[in-house]
């Protein structure tokens, strides 16, 4: 007997922030975790290109979140290999206070889903937020 398993359920309560990006990085779904860590509803990200849905924080000149995590996302277009970004600073904009941001620090890997041509169809893009590691971490070397 075979049993029907709900990937759409499983995909929603994997751990983690998981989110699945078109080739043009629109965000076409996320977990619930990824709504957890990013502070914003499905609504406010799920259709959005994803550099779009979390801009660069503009105060900064030396936020390279942003063009790290396009970096990696091209590369994983390009070669259809998965790629693995060091702990990144990407800020993330304050829900309460829009135009402020909040200092975020993320291990992000960004792994290829492919068409049996070995065309890069979706992107599965895994963020952990560390930014509580990173200021552990200065604390300690303070």
């Amino acid at each position: 007997m075979t049993q029907h398993i709900d990937y759409r359920a499983a995909f929603k309560n994997l751990p983690g922030a998981v989110a699945l990006l078109d080739p043009d990085l629109v965000i076409l779904d996320v977990s619930n975790g990824y709504l957890d860590a990013a502070g914003r509803g499905a609504d406010e990200i799920v259709g959005r290109n994803i550099l779009e849905a979390f801009p660069e924080n503009p105060r900064d000149p030396a936020d390279t979140g942003p063009r790290d995590l396009r970096t990696s996302l091209e590369s994983v277009l390009t070669t259809g290999a998965p790629s693995f970004m060091n702990p990144t600073r990407y800020d993330v904009e304050d829900r309460g206070n829009p135009g402020e941001f909040e200092e975020r620090y993320w291990a992000v890997a960004n792994t290829p889903v492919c068409d049996k041509d070995g065309q890069v169809m979706m992107i599965v893009h895994m963020a952990q937020e560390v930014t509580h590691v990173i200021r552990t971490a200065r604390a300690t070397n303070a």
